[in-house]
């Protein structure tokens, strides 16, 4: 059997960019705090945690002196204020992609749209952050018979006009199955491409 190494393998644009930002602050010679692992590459993780990298799990932790590096999946708005509110120096390192659909979520309107549907893996820590983002009620769900399933359960209006998003490593396939049901469903949605070119690119490599 071949194996063929694909030409996108390896660590995302935003995750290289949380870590490139961390070995920053090291060389500047700060003490640097992780909320959460930086990245799921336990050798990456060990490597810095010989550096003297601290992996948190609430700002509250955060070692006296320490930055605090809010990694590339992003966290909820209420985070984002704890931080602000202990007087913590932060390192933002949300992966850009995220960012747009945090901005997204936060100027959706109540009167107008009602609420935000996101497709993506509901106890994953950026569709959390997403969500945490959100200033009005929101709907998760995995694939096309969830979002169905969502649309027989709410009222019309709830989702008529709704604001529509996808976690940034969401299945192409079935966004675009997704969106041609919410298209067919819904009489003014907001749908927003917010799968990032990283993940198009491994998916289509993949296939």
């Amino acid at each position: 059997m071949e194996i063929k190494l694909a030409k996108t393998a390896g660590f995302c644009f935003g995750v290289n960019r949380a870590v490139k930002m961390v070995y920053s602050l090291l060389d500047e010679g700060k003490k640097v705090a992780t909320l959460g692992p930086i990245i799921h590459n336990t050798e990456m993780v060990n490597e810095l945690k010989s550096r003297g990298v601290v992996t948190v799990s609430e700002p509250s932790d955060t070692p006296e002196g320490s930055t605090l590096v809010v990694r590339s999946h992003g966290v909820a708005r209420s985070v984002m204020d704890e931080i602000e509110s202990l007087g913590i120096d932060c390192c933002d390192a949300t992966c850009p992609f995220v960012s747009k659909i945090h901005s997204i979520v936060s100027s959706a309107d109540e009167q107008k749209n009602k609420s935000v549907f996101i497709a993506g893996d509901s106890a994953h820590p950026e569709v959390q952050g997403i969500m945490g983002n959100a200033t009005i009620p929101c709907y998760t769900y995995k694939n096309e018979e969830d979002l169905l399933g969502l649309f027989s359960n709410i009222p019309a209006e709830n989702y008529n006009s709704a604001v529509f998003v996808a976690q940034t490593t969401f299945n192409e396939k079935e966004w675009k199955k997704c969106c041609k049901t919410i298209k067919k469903v819904c009489t003014n949605p907001e749908i927003f491409a917010t799968i990032c070119s990283a993940t198009h690119s491994r998916q289509a490599e993949a296939e």
